[in-house]
């Protein structure tokens, strides 16, 4: 029987990854803009419900900061903290005019979801950002040809969130340290007289 790596890491390599069947001209045909969620949807494999629940894990970190955190296009104006949401996809002609009406300049800042936490001052929105682009690029790659960097990045992956899960783990437990209390002074020896049997 495989275990849940090998088949997760057999999706990513092995010939029976679907990338067989699809051709130059299909993965061209694939705008880099275009959200992972937007291609044919199927039955999810192993390594789509792995992504689905590190993606879950990432966007919880977002809702705890107050981040928006469906998938898309956001704005933030100038001397505000809220980020208001512009359109799930946008095509790079209406960003770029986005940009030219509102310039950076004047305070305005535009991001994709992902890229939301990824100026924080905050290490764990900085870690779920990470994580986010690090999923987007996997299913982006998965419509594609996969490589070696592809495998590394998802090993890398794993790593990064296991280190996030558990630190929540710490965060959300009722244990405390406390240092050692100063020993004992030993006792003295009394004397043991044989006893008789």
């Amino acid at each position: 029987m495989r275990t849940r790596w090998q088949i997760l890491m057999s999706r990513l390599t092995g010939p029976d990854s679907g990338r067989s069947q699809r051709t130059d001209i299909h993965s061209a045909a694939t705008s880099p803009f275009d959200r992972p969620s937007d291609t044919e949807p199927g039955a999810p494999d192993p390594l789509d419900i792995a992504l689905a629940e590190i993606e879950a894990g990432a966007l919880e970190v977002y809702a705890r900061a107050g981040l928006p955190t469906d998938p898309g296009h956001y704005r933030k104006p100038p001397d505000t903290d809220a980020w208001t949401f512009i359109a799930a996809t946008l095509p790079p002609e209406a960003r770029f005019a986005l940009t030219l009406e509102h310039p950076a300049e004047m305070g305005w800042r535009f991001a994709r979801l992902q890229d939301l936490g990824a100026r924080s001052d905050r290490p764990d929105l900085q870690a779920a950002s990470r994580l986010l682009n690090d999923i987007a690029d996997l299913r982006a790659a998965r419509r594609g040809r996969l490589t070696e960097d592809h495998l590394i990045v998802a090993m890398e992956l794993g790593g990064a969130w296991r280190a996030l899960r558990d630190s929540k783990a710490v965060k959300a437990s009722r244990l405390t340290l406390t240092p050692p209390s100063s020993p004992k002074k030993p006792r003295a020896k009394r004397d043991k007289g044989v006893k008789p049997r």
